[in-house]
């Protein structure tokens, strides 16, 4: 499970650091809303790490992990995934049977590392400053399929350190800027990005390249690993040439090149297993792995014996044409013998396809496409329309009048096969160019029109200033689950202020007397929830400001309107369940031109399918794409054919799920 930012609190790379360590749920910098206080706004990534990670392995489908991850030095490392190596830094109830090998899911820890480095300061006055950086695997809600995130991580934890203060800390990824309370604490935590299934998005953390220990120091490190986690060591890697923790500020000059280290050189090549298409009494199975690697076909009782793969030398493409006896199989396992351990891929397999798209071409109003197919039934032109079927084998022809037409045009037919061809455009106008930049004219200044046969005009006197409330706010929209900043200090004559709520969805306002209060709204859907809440109605939020003089009189209210950001999703086309089998149910929550992601938004899935009760069938969170998947085993006989979907930012979308 993936414990929250506030159980954040330390590492675990040796006795010295022996603190534990934990996943916060969000997808960047975790950081107060800017306006709170010129503290806490402080507090931010200020240099960003130009190295980064630039590559991951195929997924390995013993545990659903990447088999590796490389850095732009080559060098690739792998989960150390052995409870009694002290290598790997498993403290005692990671595993949950440390007696027997570890294995999904029923002996898997709750998460793992590719690297995981930290290090500390001493703090006059018996304070710390605790750094971590790390590569981990973990598990959106439990050890279950479907819930594996990859995400990397960059912290500082500060207890008892100089009150009140701006903290600069260096370390060998980049620089950090940490304001600390009254009581000395502060913190920083980024997460990039913990997606379920989605593991390129590590690729864009503040990690990279993997630190090792200095070989210019002794010991050597173990030979196939970073370091020695059980004992601190000079390290290298930084892309700024900057090994070392140090702080500035608030009085403090402290550095440190010692730290802790963990991680295990990838010697797996790992596998992916690319398509697998049955083909009368044969089956086709293609695969991708390093050069010259041991790849098989793992045999399925009398159906076929295992078969190994031939290739090409170096090129690292993988081919097997298997004879099938009997009834083919649902999904085809490929494993790589030459790992140790050895590394596999799933793919499910598929029929070959049954239509041909003979053509898609663009004349500028209309895009025509062809296609041919061997099955009874309309086909579907994907976002386009529907393709008329006269017969199995006989060529169709139909236009589509349209604007804008796709880069690619793909044909479905009902079974699901399909195929696809790139649009070429054969003819059209060009595109109506934009109109020319106004060049802006010099301000004018004031326009005086004088009255009265002199041309001159005696101004009056200014009358004694009203007491008048002025209301704006920072952003004219707000979020669920988001703040934003009002103002009233703009009001003239006022000595008290007096905020309240008039209209739209319930919030919270952080003080109804100050010049400058923050207003709230809570998230819709949250991950507790057990039933489908009803449908957002409300209008816009109306905030009243009234301002009071010295003498007690009052102002005439004004008015700030924020409207309610909603976020817009969607549940893919393309979710499915088998029953029996797992079910993928994909979609897409987008906000607008908001970046807002802190924490993540949450999606809240319900089977809706007809004849039975509405139910709970688990949630997922929004990566940095705006994308997200449920992925789970409803049982052998709960058949899912729709959903209802919740996001904690209000977004409410219903979909149908193919049982294919």
């Amino acid at each position: 499970m993936v414990p929250t930012p506030a159980e954040s609190t330390g590492i675990r790379l040796n006795p010295r650091v022996a603190t534990r360590r934990g996943v916060a749920a969000a997808a960047a910098v975790i950081l107060t809303a800017a306006g709170l206080s010129s503290a806490v706004a402080a507090t931010q990534v200020t240099v960003k790490n130009p190295g980064q990670l630039t590559a991951v392995g195929p997924v390995n489908t013993e545990h659903g992990f990447p088999s590796w991850y490389e850095d732009s030095t080559k060098t690739r490392v792998e989960l150390c995934l052995d409870a009694e190596n002290p290598l790997c830094g498993f403290l005692p109830g990671d595993v949950p049977d440390e007696t027997a090998p570890i294995s999904f899911p029923d002996n898997f820890p709750d998460e793992a590392f590719y690297m995981l480095a930290g290090s500390e300061l001493d703090l006059p006055g018996g304070g710390r400053a605790v750094l971590v950086l790390g590569l981990e695997a973990a598990f959106a809600n439990t050890v279950t399929a479907g819930d594996q995130v990859v995400f990397g991580r960059q912290r500082i934890v500060v207890k008892g350190g100089p009150a009140n203060a701006a903290l600069e800390f260096k370390h060998p990824y980049g620089t950090i800027t940490i304001d600390t309370d009254a009581a000395g604490d502060g913190k920083l935590v980024e997460d990039i990005s913990p997606a379920a299934g989605n593991f390129t998005t590590a690729l864009k953390s503040n990690v990279g390249p993997f630190l090792k220990w200095d070989p210019a120091v002794a010991p050597a490190a173990p030979e196939g690993y970073l370091g020695d986690p059980n004992q601190e060591h000079a390290v290298t890697g930084s892309p700024m040439k900057y090994n070392k923790f140090s702080v500035t500020g608030g009085g403090l000059s402290l550095e440190t090149d010692q730290f802790g280290l963990q991680g295990k050189i990838s010697t797996n090549r790992g596998v992916s297993a690319d398509g697998a298409v049955h083909n009368g009494d044969m089956i086709d199975v293609f695969a991708t792995s390093g050069p010259d690697s041991q790849l098989q076909v793992d045999g399925q009782g009398s159906a076929f014996a295992t078969t190994p793969m031939i290739s090409d030398p170096g090129s690292g493409r993988y081919y097997a044409r298997i004879k099938l006896n009997g009834t083919a199989p649902e999904s085809i396992k490929v494993t790589n013998i030459g790992d140790k351990p050895a590394s596999s891929s799933i793919v499910k397999l598929a029929k070959p396809s049954t239509i041909s798209v003979t053509k898609a071409t663009f004349d500028g109003t209309s895009l025509t496409v062809g296609a041919v197919s061997g099955e009874d039934g309309a086909l579907t032109v994907t976002d386009v329309g529907t393709l008329d079927n006269p017969a199995p084998g006989t060529p169709t022809e139909k236009s589509f009048p349209v604007k804008a037409p796709p880069a690619n045009v793909t044909v479905k037919s009902a079974s699901g096969s399909s195929a696809s061809l790139q649009v070429t455009v054969s003819g059209g106008p060009a595109t109506p160019a934009g109109l020319d930049p106004v060049t802006p004219q010099p301000d004018p200044g004031p326009v005086v029109e004088t009255g009265g046969g002199s041309g001159t005009v005696t101004p009056a006197p200014d009358p004694t200033p009203a007491t008048t409330a002025t209301a704006t706010a920072a952003s004219p929209t707000l979020t669920r689950g988001g703040s934003v900043q009002l103002d009233g200090s703009a009001s003239t004559g006022a000595a008290t202020y007096k905020w309240r709520q008039v209209g739209g969805p319930a919030v919270t306002l952080s003080s109804d007397t100050a010049a400058k209060p923050v207003v709230s709204l809570p998230f819709y859907a949250k991950t507790t929830d057990t039933a489908p809440l009803p449908a957002v109605t409300e209008g816009a939020v109306r905030i009243e400001l009234v301002v009071t003089d010295k003498a007690g009189v009052s102002s005439a209210p004004a008015f700030v309107d924020l409207a309610i950001q909603t976020d817009t999703v969607a549940v893919d086309p393309g979710s499915r369940h088998r029953l029996g089998t797992e079910m993928r149910i994909e979609g897409t929550s987008t906000l607008g031109t908001t970046t807002l992601l802190i924490p993540a938004t949450t999606v809240v899935v319900y089977d809706t399918t007809p004849g039975r009760p509405v139910t709970k069938l688990g949630t997922a969170q929004v990566d940095t794409l705006g994308a997200w998947s449920l992925r789970a085993k409803p049982g052998p006989n709960r058949q899912i054919t729709s959903v209802l979907v919740q996001t904690s930012r209000g977004g409410t979308a219903t979909g149908a799920v193919a049982t294919r």
